[in-house]
């Protein structure tokens, strides 16, 4: 079931990356709000993604105690894709309405 672990993993390193990317080109194109809608829809699968992964993981943990550092590590990179996406939500918001005034 490493295979869990390893896929977890790499659906929190999609989000980020797939994450940092529209932001990159939300703030490259700050004058335009086409990649908001995007970005919101992106925001509520990786929710969902995440979450599921996260749960997941917790419940592997409760049958595999063994690999209790292994999935504990996979758990908090999950949980890291939460404060780098409110920060990227903040620098939005903030840039969006400093230009419109």
């Amino acid at each position: 079931m490493n295979n869990f672990i390893t896929t977890t993993k790499a659906i929190a390193a999609i989000s980020f990356i797939f994450g940092t990317i529209l932001f990159a080109l939300q703030i490259s194109f700050r004058h335009s709000h086409m990649f908001i809608y995007p970005g919101f829809i992106f925001v509520i699968v990786a929710i969902i993604l995440n979450t599921i992964s996260f749960l997941g993981l917790l419940f592997y943990l409760l049958g595999n105690p063994k690999e209790k550092l292994e999935i504990i590590k996979a758990c908090g990179i999950v949980l890291l894709n939460i404060p780098i996406a409110i920060l990227y939500f903040i620098i939005i918001i903030n840039i969006d309405f400093s230009t419109q005034f």
